[in-house]
């Protein structure tokens, strides 16, 4: 944590903006700064190894990587409980609230194009770093919005953020790299592989993409009728959201895409890159429309 030390005296916490099993996020100051502040409490009493293990290793990543389409780390709180992550704010809230949770505001394709763009950049970035690393819980709810989206001429600006659950090849146990316990990610959004239990690379995070991608095309949740408890046995199965969702203007290419992420052999996903580039034809499309 060498740098990124700070006294929690210096944190001023304002409303809580985010909420989940192991962490609430409040906004708040930082040296005069507006920041996010995640605050990790396990057991609300005591702090065990494992916690300690998962806090280091999310902030040892944090640290290391720089992206513009990367939540920025600023500094921590690590020396007592509770534990406190301190990053950018990104005023805008999250992908899940702009897509699900606001009809009234209509989202046009450069839009949701640019979000899907900025998403896969970010993972460009995090698979090509060395070593790689494996983000292993994306999805709508961990992509912040840099400023508010609140019309169809706002361009959106996407950050990808909580690496609670990411890996780092030089930082996990051979025996680890190739396993994800269920606990890991979040079953509408999780690959076939992972329920399966059987080994997993990269693709994984491409399988994630793809849902993000159903999200944004179709503006629903995948399996949102299904009880996360089966979504397991129908992906495993080959089964995939419902593809009469697509509305019937959005572009071929970028639906197709879309499928080809979620495709049940990891080996015929594309990889980011191949991504990014087709995503850049998209927009090549939907601008000359």
């Amino acid at each position: 944590m060498d740098g990124l030390e700070v006294d929690p005296a210096e944190l001023d916490c304002l409303e809580k903006v985010g909420s989940g099993c192991t962490a609430e996020v409040y906004r708040g100051t930082f040296r005069t700064v507006e920041v996010a502040i995640k605050i990790i409490e396990w057991n609300k009493s005591q702090m065990n190894p494992k916690h300690q293990i998962a806090f280091d290793r999310e902030v040892s990543i944090m640290a290391k990587v720089d992206c513009e389409y990367l939540v920025k780390l600023l500094a921590v709180c690590s020396m007592q409980a509770p534990f406190r992550i301190i990053t950018e704010f990104c005023s805008g809230g999250c992908c899940f609230e702009l897509l699900h949770n606001n009809d009234h505001i209509e989202l046009v394709w450069s839009q949701q194009l640019k979000i899907s763009k900025d998403t896969a950049q970010a993972m460009e970035y995090l698979h090509g770093y060395s070593p790689q690393i494996i983000h292993r819980d994306l999805k709508s709810l961990n992509l912040l919005l840099a400023k508010p989206v609140e019309s169809s001429s706002d361009v959106p600006l996407v950050k990808v953020s909580d690496f609670g659950m990411a890996r780092m090849k030089d930082h996990a146990p051979d025996s680890d790299w190739g396993k994800m316990t269920i606990a890991a990610g979040t079953c509408h959004w999780m690959a076939p592989e992972v329920f399966s239990g059987t080994s997993y690379d990269v693709k994984v995070d491409v399988y994630s993409f793809s849902m993000i991608m159903f999200e944004v095309i179709c503006r629903e949740i995948p399996f949102e009728d299904e009880e996360p408890a089966k979504v397991g046995g129908m992906a495993i199965k080959g089964e995939r959201p419902d593809l009469e969702a697509i509305p019937p203007d959005c572009p071929e290419e970028f639906s197709n895409l879309m499928i080809r992420c979620w495709a049940h052999n990891p080996a015929e996903r594309p990889s980011f890159p191949d991504i990014v580039e087709s995503l850049l034809q998209v927009e090549s499309v939907i601008s000359s429309a």
